[in-house]
């Protein structure tokens, strides 16, 4: 009879040989140089390693510390400043149809700098490397489909915000304009005429913009930097997506109709707080009136709005009993208040986890709302460009919220705004309802995520979850080819209808008034 140790040494290498045969190659391409959309790919990303699997990563955010199972292709961590200088600036743009522009343009210069990367092209022309998954952001990220092609693995579209009609395509969505708003509109889904005309012209623009003009140019970019001639259009190969994963859930936004390959997880990258560091600990313990959190995020800088904001913030701080903490991203702030401190960095999460918070001054970005719903905490929405406006939107519609334009801000409006805040208990006790909503779910975002893209593997990218939408022409898929018979039918019977109505008159006209009807002599009368 062997000897216990060693039969619980071969049980034990015989679950670690199972649980490696399970493990999959996974690449996973976020190549857009803003931090906010990686924070929720890198829960997905990490968790996946934790479980095994061997996962590579392209991104400008490596993870620190360095992780098992876990390798990190590091681009650029930015934007440029000739792609974006200024988020503030960004609101100059005030034309839908030039902000669409700059950002479609503002894609293909960051996509083209990506790509010719030294670590992206080593990567290129790595012969070696095999993958059974491969996960891609899909915001204006579509040069790097030359990899979908490189390693024909199956693919998983992620997204770091609600779908478009653009991403929606990949899957085969029904994308609406009568009652489903394009992001960058800030409707809401009842809109009026004018509203739905407005935002189907954007829809069928952006559609048409990104068929004929945006596709053609990253397919150029394609071609020129993997060299390999045998590479199908980006419409087709995006068409082949297994699965969508959407960084949203309807609580916050709007209930809309999926296909089953389209999976909401908004939140994956939310966790319960724990403790801060130390110094921030004490600061929050000791406010006995509560802590005013004020951060714009990681793309909108605090320190490049204009003076005259600044200084409105400043005023209004320096009236509050409450402590505040600020995101400031120098090192010096002139004329801070006694009761404000300031931080390059703040650790979000674990400050929104905080009982003594009290506030919440955002720029509206969706994982700072997100965070802030889960948690529980009012926000005063300051929203500078791009779903920022839909998110605060949205929060103000529930309750718990208070929305100020930019252009609005002053000491008065910002004062009166937060005393509305603290004072009046139905934002608390709205919030409180919308996290108890947002929770509320039979699995967590990240468990969710985690399986469907364990799903996939299981079953060789779930070809059975593939839309028919997507093998029809756009006449078909709208059925105007069904409509144009139908047409032609009717067309049919009114023509024969009103040729059988004209005879019948004839004929009993002319016997009504005696009147013989004609007849054609096919010879002529010889006098």
């Amino acid at each position: 009879m062997a000897h216990p140790r060693c039969f619980w040494a071969t049980v034990f290498f015989l679950v670690l040989a199972a649980g490696a045969s399970n493990c999959a190659r996974i690449l996973a391409l976020f190549p857009v140089p803003a931090k906010s959309h990686v924070i929720s790919f890198s829960a997905l990303t990490q968790e996946l390693a934790r479980r095994g699997h061997q996962v590579t990563v392209v991104s400008g955010f490596p993870v620190k510390p360095p992780m098992a199972n876990y390798t990190d292709i590091t681009v650029h961590t930015s934007f440029s400043e000739e792609d974006m200088p200024n988020m503030f600036k960004f609101r100059e743009h005030n034309s839908t149809h030039s902000m669409l522009t700059m950002i479609w343009d503002m894609g293909l210069k960051w996509c083209e700098r990506e790509l010719k990367h030294p670590n992206v092209q080593k990567f290129i022309e790595d012969k070696e490397s095999q993958f059974d998954l491969i996960i891609l952001e899909v915001f204006l990220s579509e040069c790097f489909y030359g990899f979908v092609h490189k390693y024909k693995a199956p693919l998983i579209h992620i997204s770091s915000n609600t779908i478009s009609v653009m991403m929606g395509d990949g899957v085969g969505n029904p994308h609406t304009s009568s009652y489903i708003p394009e992001l960058v509109m800030g409707y809401n889904p009842k809109m009026s005429f004018l509203q739905r005309f407005s935002n189907f012209g954007v829809s069928f623009f952006g559609y048409l913009f990104r068929e004929f003009y945006f596709l053609p140019k990253q397919q150029e970019l394609v071609k020129k930097y993997f060299k390999d001639p045998s590479i199908p259009p980006i419409q087709e190969m995006e068409k082949n997506a297994s699965l969508l994963l959407l960084n949203t859930h309807f609580s916050l936004g709007f209930p809309r109709p999926f296909t089953p390959n389209t999976i909401e997880v908004g939140g994956m990258h939310i966790k319960p707080g724990k403790k801060l560091p130390e110094d921030i600990q004490k600061y929050m313990d000791g406010a006995k009136h509560g802590v005013v959190y004020f951060s714009l995020g990681s793309n909108v800088k605090s320190k490049d709005m204009p003076i005259a904001m600044r200084q409105a913030f400043l005023n209004t701080f320096a009236k509050l009993k409450q402590k505040v903490l600020w995101k400031w991203e120098d090192d010096t702030l002139p004329g801070v208040p006694d009761n404000v401190r300031i931080g390059k960095w703040m650790p979000q999460n674990d400050i929104l986890a905080h009982p003594n918070l009290r506030v919440f001054i955002t720029h509206g970005g969706l994982l700072s709302t997100q965070e802030a719903t889960y948690h529980g905490v009012p926000l005063l929405a300051i929203p500078v460009a791009g779903d920022q406006i839909v998110n605060a939107q949205n929060a103000q519609a529930r309750g718990y919220a208070i929305m100020l334009e930019l252009e609005k801000i002053t000491t008065e409006s910002l004062s009166w705004a937060l005393n509305e805040l603290f004072n009046n208990p139905r934002y608390r006790e709205n919030v409180k309802q919308m996290s108890a909503i947002f929770r509320d779910q039979p699995q967590s975002p990240l468990e969710k995520a985690v399986y469907w893209t364990e799903y996939v593997l299981r079953h060789k990218g779930a070809p059975h979850m593939r839309s028919a939408a997507l093998d029809l022409w756009w006449f078909q898929y709208y059925l105007l080819d069904v409509l144009a018979v139908l047409l032609g039918a009717v067309a049919v019977s009114l023509v024969i209808t009103w040729v059988s109505c004209r005879a019948l008159y004839r004929l009993l006209f002319s016997k009504a008034k005696g009147i013989p009807l004609k007849k054609h002599s096919k010879s002529k009368k010889i006098n």
